[in-house]
């Protein structure tokens, strides 16, 4: 370790130099924790109380490598120094055997030392949800993140690990999921900040939905129902009715004619989509995807061009496209109902 970083050491709180300390360990290939089952000398920290009886101007005092172990020595918790545990008379002690070079004393009460502060250092660390996310980057569990991904509905383990994407990378949206009022603003910030693409929301699209034959209006004979003209249960003519409350678009782009083509396919970004869409805006809506790209980037169609094969009714564009500012927005597909478990 360099002078400049024991420097910045001392002037850190405890739980700093002793993470700082930590991550250097683990990237030499030390596994070991503090204050776990490992012995003493295994561990990446040596814990030292400081025997000086001055008042204490920040937690640690020196910082010092020992071979494979580093050396913390702190004015919190000790046995004996400027605010001991014990009597002042251990303290005075102990500063009368260093005069001596007697170092037996300060030894056996650093056994105690260590130990405490290693568990002083885990209950800091138990409490700092970013040391906790750093903890969980190793297979550890986060109970911060877990307890927030609660909130945001994810609550129980049938319901997580579901997703396409990591439980973890919905924790800083949990204010948008945990909502109850879920508004149009609030579901294209979750969709832009997993996916990372240029979309918005388009709420209150019309569309039609096929009415089932059970509830369709019939003339007379046994099931006649909804035939009453006017009223609550008024009858209607046809199959299917025109509803603009639980559908919306979602618009991305402008993209490559790649980027569609592989939208159309059920590519993994298309899945994602799909599921982020029942998450943040729940199941009893009906999205719709609308893929906008520029006229310029469209190929002209040609049979048997397996550079730019078509997909009929999606991107399959027999004339020259034509949309407003040269955006084309004709190509709209369902989500992926597979995606969706």
């Amino acid at each position: 370790m360099s002078d400049p970083d024991q420097r910045r050491l001392k002037r850190s709180t405890l739980t700093q130099a002793a993470r700082f300390v930590e991550q250097l360990a683990l990237r030499s290939g030390c596994e070991a924790e503090v204050g776990r089952d490992a012995y003493p000398g295994e561990e990446p920290i040596r814990f030292l109380a400081s025997d000086r009886m001055a008042l204490a101007a920040n937690d640690v005092v020196d910082a010092d490598a020992r071979g494979e172990q580093f050396a913390l020595t702190v004015n919190v918790l000790g046995l004996a120094g400027a605010t001991p545990a014990l009597p002042p008379v251990y303290s005075e002690l102990q500063l009368q055997r260093r005069r001596l070079r007697d170092f037996a004393f300060a030894r056996f009460l650093n056994l105690f030392d260590h130990r405490a502060l290693s568990f002083f250092y885990r209950i800091a660390r138990k409490f700092a949800w970013p040391l906790l996310a750093e903890r969980a980057g190793k297979g550890q569990p986060d109970p911060v993140a877990s307890a927030l991904i609660s909130v945001a509905g994810l609550s129980t383990e049938g319901v997580r690990a579901r997703l396409d994407l990591s439980d973890a990378a919905l924790v800083p949206l949990v204010p948008h999921l945990a909502d109850a009022r879920r508004s149009a603003a609030s579901v294209e910030t979750v969709l832009r900040h997993l996916t990372g693409l240029p979309l918005r929301v388009v709420q209150a699209c019309p569309v039609w939905m096929a009415v089932p034959e059970t509830e369709q209006s019939r003339l007379s004979g046994i099931g006649s129902q909804s035939a009453q003209l006017g009223g609550r249960w008024s009858a209607m003519i046809g199959a299917a009715v025109l509803d603009v409350q639980h559908h919306y678009i979602v618009e991305i782009g402008p993209v490559s004619y790649a980027q569609i083509q592989a939208f159309c396919g059920g590519s993994e970004a298309r899945r994602v989509v799909s599921q982020l869409c029942v998450l943040a805006a729940g199941l009893e809506h009906r999205p719709s995807i609308r893929l906008l790209i520029r006229a310029g980037d469209i190929p002209p169609l040609r049979l048997g061009d397996d550079s730019a094969p078509a997909l009929l009714g999606w991107t399959s564009w027999t004339g020259a496209p034509e949309g407003e500012n040269g955006i084309v927005a004709d190509c709209v597909i369902p989500i992926d109902r597979s995606a969706i478990n």
